[in-house]
């Protein structure tokens, strides 16, 4: 009956989302019509792939987190599960975050996972973690671009010199709040909380992770952001050509719409994602673009940039679901004989 259901749970997922690909492209070529706006569509290969890559990192990510905590506790040297089937478990449960959200990712991950000896705590722990470094990840990098969108509202009259004098105070006042967030003492605090409200055993010290975890883990989540500027440049080079050396900002453009998207939990960030794009594709366009010609690109371009990210998840989700599908061999438990023959190894 579970299997029956999560076999369903995918299908309605999948349709769901191949709806949502046909409607967008139709609202995209219904916008750009008639209206002196070509779309080169060879350029969607590279944001496919750049979205593709971002993925596949955070994946990796996500692996190297659930295998420190795997192996935190004393003598233990490796979790002994195979990575292949946990990435595609990973790829296959970002599907969920459209339909229902965040809860149907993890549902479907602790799902695939524990087909593979994952316990459902060492995936649901790397999980809440890899979603508050990605975050702080994501701050760090998206400095690159609160300046740059700063100066075009104060050029614009939007906000004046005093206003803008406080950019980096209270950005910096946020990273802070972030980084607290991520404090083992802190997480780990609130997640021991939890759990004694869930009348569950705690998580003892000796199986947390460390500083120096969590800080390789923020930096290993930077290439996302870079890999996520490099798409929403391909995808502005759909409909306009734009020197990609002027589009570095882009990945900062592209953490900020991912933390914001996170933020107002709406399934995948959808609709408060586009506009941020569109606005910093917008600010990018050259000072003699009418005003509405410009917003007509950046518009198009943040349509553009969701379609192939969504063709980048589906691709890697079809290849995820293959990879994980099937029950692997369950690890053996390490006990003290082999612990310690082991160690004496």
């Amino acid at each position: 009956m579970k299997k029956r259901l999560f076999f369903w749970i995918k299908i309605a997922v999948l349709l769901a989302v191949g709806i949502f690909v046909t409607v967008k492209l139709r609202q995209a070529w219904l916008n750009v019509q008639g209206k002196k706006i070509a779309i080169e569509w060879r350029w969607g290969w590279i944001a496919a792939a750049g979205f593709a890559a971002s993925m596949l990192t955070s994946s990796l990510v996500w692996r190297w987190l659930a295998q420190k905590m795997g192996t935190s506790h004393e003598g233990a040297r490796r979790d002994g599960l195979p990575t292949v089937p946990l990435l595609g478990a990973y790829t296959f449960s970002q599907l969920g975050k459209y339909i229902p959200g965040k809860l149907g990712l993890l549902v479907m991950r602790i799902e695939r996972c524990n087909r593979f000896g994952m316990k459902a705590s060492i995936c649901t722990m790397s999980t809440l973690l890899e979603n508050a470094l990605y975050l702080l990840s994501g701050g760090l990098a998206g400095m690159l671009a609160i300046g740059r969108i700063l100066d075009e509202l104060r050029a614009e009259g939007w906000i004046n010199a005093f206003q803008q004098q406080w950019q980096w105070p209270l950005t910096g006042a946020a990273m802070a709040v972030l980084a607290a967030g991520c404090h083992p003492r802190v997480f780990y605090g609130a997640i021991n909380w939890a759990l004694r409200r869930a009348k569950r055993p705690e998580i003892p010290r000796r199986q947390q992770l460390g500083m120096l975890t969590l800080a390789m883990a923020i930096l290993g989540f930077m290439p996302c952001w870079l890999f996520g500027g490099v798409a929403l440049w391909a995808s502005t080079r759909c409909v306009q050509a734009v020197d990609p050396r002027d589009c570095v900002w882009f990945a900062g453009a592209f953490a900020l719409s991912v933390i914001i998207g996170m933020a107002t939990l709406m399934p995948g960030g959808i609709g408060f994602r586009e506009l941020v794009l569109g606005a910093a594709v917008t600010l990018q366009m050259p000072p003699a673009m009418p005003r509405d010609q410009a917003l007509l690109v950046g518009g198009a371009a943040a349509v553009l940039q969701r379609l192939f990210q969504v063709v980048a998840e589906i691709g890697l989700g079809a290849a995820g679901a293959v990879v994980s599908g099937r029950s692997g061999r369950m690890p053996e438990e390490p006990n003290q004989a082999n612990l310690a023959q082991e160690s004496r190894r």
